[in-house]
């Protein structure tokens, strides 16, 4: 399912659902060709995964809460695999994958 990171508010709420169960945290620029490819990666993977995304250029505020309360240096496009209110994992551009994202998400999932 995916949603969308509005607020530092949705952020604090997105790192709460971490701690039951591993979610990831997509940013991404409408202006970038590598986040466009990275959007399609992420899009596919929305029905099997808990993701909640924000575009950078509207919610700047929201992307560097990402970025302190999860000590993960700000990059873009980027998926951020949280689990238990931690960053465990992140992707940069052509790193981001459907499958790398299932498959790490169900590792951390099997070890709770």
């Amino acid at each position: 399912m995916f949603h969308t990171l509005d607020t530092t508010a949705d952020l604090d709420d997105a790192i709460k659902a971490s701690q039951d169960h591993p979610i990831v945290i997509f940013k991404h620029s409408n202006s970038c060709p590598f986040s466009a490819r990275a959007q399609e990666q992420v899009s596919n993977a929305k029905h099997d995964l808990d993701i909640y995304g924000l575009v950078v250029q509207y919610k700047k505020d929201v992307s560097d809460a990402v970025a302190e309360k999860l000590d993960v240096e700000h990059a873009t496009p980027q998926a951020i695999i949280v689990h238990k209110g931690e960053a465990i994992a992140h992707y940069w551009r052509s790193e981001i994958k459907e499958d790398r994202l299932k498959e790490e998400v169900s590792r951390l999932a099997g070890e709770a």
